[in-house]
């Protein structure tokens, strides 16, 4: 199995949105910027714990204006790259057929590929929350896509469905990555948005009619 690095430089990978950095290696100390999942920096091959905060590890890091700074551990893969899943396939154990799980990584997930062997590729996806081995097939290391992807993720994450429905609405038609190979996939996703804002507006109409009927 091989690791994956870049001209012998360890690479890492934000695996959480829009997570402070630090301009020291305290969580108290002041906050510098934000990382967004996905987001690559090189590591300085240094890290430090901060014992007066649960021993948290932090890595020191170059971003890619040259700033130097601070990350969060937990919220970072080392000796990874960034990658987006073109297709919503199971994650196996090991790369072998025979060992599916019973979890699932989604069209448009943003993971940070951290082993490879033969046509498999290990991912970690936001927040550590899923990892698991997936055919290469079903990765794309599209800057592009990436971009479009994560500003696909922000909106999605709305709860409230009509809400959910005007921030789709508004990256289609505000769209700064139109070459994107997933804005179809999107505009999937504002139909079934739509679909359940009216399925949940008939039943509220029909337990209105039922309520007017009962005075």
């Amino acid at each position: 199995m091989d690791t994956i690095t870049r001209n012998h430089q360890i690479v890492g990978v934000s695996v959480w949105d829009r997570i402070s950095t630090r301009s020291e290696p305290r969580r108290k100390s002041a906050s510098t910027t934000l990382l967004s999942l996905g987001e690559s920096f090189l590591y300085l091959d240094s890290f430090a714990i901060d014992s007066a905060y649960n021993n948290t590890k932090f890595l020191k890091a170059r971003l890619s204006d040259s700033s130097i700074v601070w990350v969060y551990g937990f919220a970072s893969e080392l000796n990874a790259e960034p990658a987006v899943i073109t297709k919503g396939v199971p994650l196996y154990m090991r790369p072998d057929l025979l060992t599916i799980s019973d979890k699932r990584i989604n069209t448009m997930e943003i993971v940070a590929v951290i082993e490879e062997w033969d046509d498999w590729i290990k991912v970690v996806g936001e927040k550590k929350e899923k990892v698991g081995w997936i055919k290469k097939e079903y990765i794309n290391h599209n800057t592009i896509d990436l971009a479009f992807a994560l500003l696909a993720k922000r909106k999605l994450e709305e709860q409230d469905t009509e809400q959910k429905i005007k921030n789709i609405e508004d990256l289609l038609e505000n769209n700064p990555y139109p070459e994107s190979v997933f804005i179809q996939g999107l505009r999937d996703s504002l139909d079934r948005a739509k679909d359940i804002l009216r399925e949940s507006q008939r039943d509220w109409d029909w337990e209105d009619n039922r309520r007017r009927d009962r005075d």
